[in-house]
C-alpha cells in the first residue's frame, strides 16, 4: 500500500479473484460423477466382451451347421455313388436281392401300364416285355458269376497270405520274433507262382518263364494232377509260340489255374496247407522223382 515516502511498482501485479469454496457437497458430487464415469466404461467393456463371445458362438454354430450340411451332402453323394456302384458292380447277396426286387417292380409296373393302355397289341407288348426281362436276368446272372469269381479270388489270396506268413514266436524278453519255416517258405514260393500264373497282360516271354517255373515245381511229384498240369503247360507254351491270342487261351489258362490251386491246397505238395484243410485229407499216392 502506498504511503508517503513509499513507492510500489504495480506494473507486474496480477489480479487474483477467489474461487468458489469447494465444500464437502462438491466433493461428493465429484466422486459421484467419477463413479458414474467408471461404471459407464466398465459396463461398455462388459457389453463388448459379451457381444464378442456371442458373436464367436454364433460364428462357430454357423460353421458347425455348414460343416454338417457339407457332411450330409457328401454322405448323400457317397450313398448315391455306392448305390450306383451296387447296381453296376454288385458283390454281395444283398446287392443281387436289390437288383431282383427292382427288376420285379419294373416288370409289374410295365405290365400294369400295358394292360391299362389302349386295346390291341397287348400280347405283342407283353411278349416284348418278357424278352427284355429275360435279357436283364441274363445280365444279372453274368454279374453274379463275375462277383463270385472275384470273391473267390479274394478268399484264395487271403488264405495264401496266411499260409506264407512267417511264424510268430514269443521271446523270453517279451518280444515277438518272426521266423520262416521250411513249410512257410514252400507256401510262399507256391503262392508267388500262383500270383504270377493269374497275372493278366504278361508278354509271351514273361508268361513262358512263369509256366517254366511252375512246371519245375510240379514235376517233382508224379500223379495224375501233376501230369495233367504239365500237359496243359506244354499245350499253352506251344500255342503261345504259334502266336495265339489271349482270348483263345482263356479256357486253358482257367483250367491250369484251378489245377495249380488244387496242387497248392494239397498238404502232400504244400505241407502248410494242412492247417487250412477241412475234413479228412484226400489220399494221393505220390512218387518223388
Amino acid at each position: 500500500m502506498e504511503a508517503s515516502g513509499l513507492y510500489i511498482d504495480t506494473a507486474s501485479d496480477v489480479l487474483r479473484a477467489p474461487l468458489p469454496y469447494f465444500d464437502s457437497d462438491a466433493l461428493a458430487a465429484l466422486r459421484l460423477e467419477a463413479t458414474v464415469d467408471v461404471q459407464r466404461h466398465a459396463r461398455g467393456w462388459f457389453a463388448r466382451r459379451l457381444f464378442a463371445v456371442g458373436r464367436a458362438a454364433r460364428l462357430a454354430e454357423a460353421q458347425r451347421r455348414a460343416d454338417a450340411e457339407l457332411a450330409r451332402a457328401a454322405e448323400g453323394e457317397a450313398a448315391r455313388a455306392r448305390k450306383a456302384e451296387r447296381r453296376l458292380r454288385p458283390r454281395s447277396e444283398e446287392d443281387f436281392d436289390v437288383l431282383y426286387s427292382e427288376l420285379e417292380a419294373w416288370r409289374l409296373e410295365e405290365t400294369a401300364r400295358i394292360k391299362t393302355g389302349p386295346e390291341g397289341g397287348h400280347k405283342a407288348a407283353l411278349q416284348a416285355l418278357c424278352i427284355k426281362e429275360q435279357r436283364l436276368l441274363q445280365t444279372i446272372d453274368r454279374l453274379r458269376l463275375q462277383a463270385d469269381g472275384e470273391v473267390r479270388q479274394q478268399r484264395v489270396r487271403a488264405v495264401l497270405a496266411q499260409m506264407s506268413a512267417p511264424k510268430q514266436w514269443r521271446m523270453s524278453d517279451g518280444g515277438v520274433a518272426q521266423v520262416h519255416t521250411p513249410f512257410t517258405a514252400r507256401a510262399k514260393e507256391l503262392a508267388d507262382l500262383y500270383s504270377g500264373l493269374m497275372l493278366q497282360g504278361l508278354g509271351v516271354d514273361e508268361r513262358l518263364d512263369v509256366l517254366l517255373h511252375i512246371k519245375w515245381a510240379v514235376t517233382e511229384f508224379k500223379c495224375g494232377l501233376t501230369r495233367e498240369m504239365v500237359e496243359l503247360i506244354d499245350r499253352e507254351a506251344d500255342l503261345l509260340n504259334r502266336g495265339r491270342t489271349e482270348a483263345s487261351l482263356s479256357g486253358l489258362r482257367k483250367r491250369l489255374g484251378n489245377l495249380f490251386l488244387t496242387f497248392l491246397e494239397t498238404p502232400e505238395y504244400n505241407p502248410e496247407a494242412a492247417r487250412f484243410k477241412r475234413g479228412p485229407p484226400k489220399v494221393c499216392h505220390v512218387a518223388r522223382r
